[in-house]
């Protein structure tokens, strides 16, 4: 588990080395200096909540290091993931803007550091800075897809397997041989949550994919042994493995 002492602390946004291929991150030296008048950074642990879905918002948190999940929970309980924020993503952004409640809970998932900014601050930053502003609507253009490619998972899958080999797939990893080495951080629970099932149904489908050799699985690392068997599974109707 990580501890305060593994992260490398910057608060200086135009002479971070951390830099991510974020939107804000990319954003020019003069823009970066104004950003950095107005925001605070903080180091949160893993679990803490930096908003709560219907909570009024009152600030956007730039993710500088660390990951953080946007899920929403039905009124009997059940949490689907939205999406696993990762550096450079500006979180609260919508509810910001809209001047809305969030829609979502923001819950951290490792060590993280984020810079926050009030949201009165926010809004004149992005009046005064069309550059700003351009990447504000990029990333609420890429959560908008990120949203798509959720419903389409959730509704056109017609099996979890198909669910769970499609968001595998949609992980990024290193490819030798045609085998895909990933890093899976995430419990089975979080998984089952990402693809709107239970945590028991991931954990047939996972031991399914190993028993047909798809994957391997040890400790964080994962191997897609056959991405195109593992594709193939994705719309299957009648075959045994739809079922699961």
């Amino acid at each position: 588990m990580k501890c305060a002492s593994d992260l490398s602390i910057s608060d200086k946004c135009h002479e971070c080395s951390l830099q991510a291929k974020g939107f804000f991150c990319q954003l020019s030296p003069e823009s970066l200096l104004m950003f950095e008048s107005i925001k605070v950074t903080k180091v949160y642990p893993k679990g803490a909540l930096l908003f709560v879905e219907g909570q009024p918002s009152t600030g956007v948190f730039m993710l500088c290091q660390g990951k953080a999940k946007l899920s929403t929970c039905s009124e009997n309980g059940k949490i689907i993931i939205l999406d696993v924020a990762q550096p450079g993503d500006i979180l609260g952004l919508s509810a910001a803007v809209n001047g809305e409640d969030h829609e979502t809970t923001a819950e951290v998932l490792e060590l993280c550091q984020a810079n926050y900014v009030d949201t009165a601050h926010f809004i004149r930053y992005l009046k005064a800075n069309p550059e700003a502003c351009l990447n504000a609507a990029r990333q609420l253009s890429r959560n908008y897809q990120t949203a798509y490619r959720q419903v389409c998972s959730l509704g056109l899958s017609d099996s979890v397997a198909g669910k769970l080999a499609k968001l595998f797939l949609s992980w990024t990893g290193t490819t030798i041989d045609g085998r895909v080495t990933l890093r899976n951080s995430y419990t089975h629970e979080e998984m089952a949550e990402m693809i709107g099932t239970s945590r028991e149904t991931v954990t047939r489908a996972i031991k399914y994919f190993r028993e047909s050799g798809l994957i391997t699985v040890k400790g964080p690392r994962l191997v897609i042994q056959d991405q195109k068997r593992l594709r193939a599974i994705i719309g299957s109707r009648n075959s045994s493995h739809s079922k699961v």
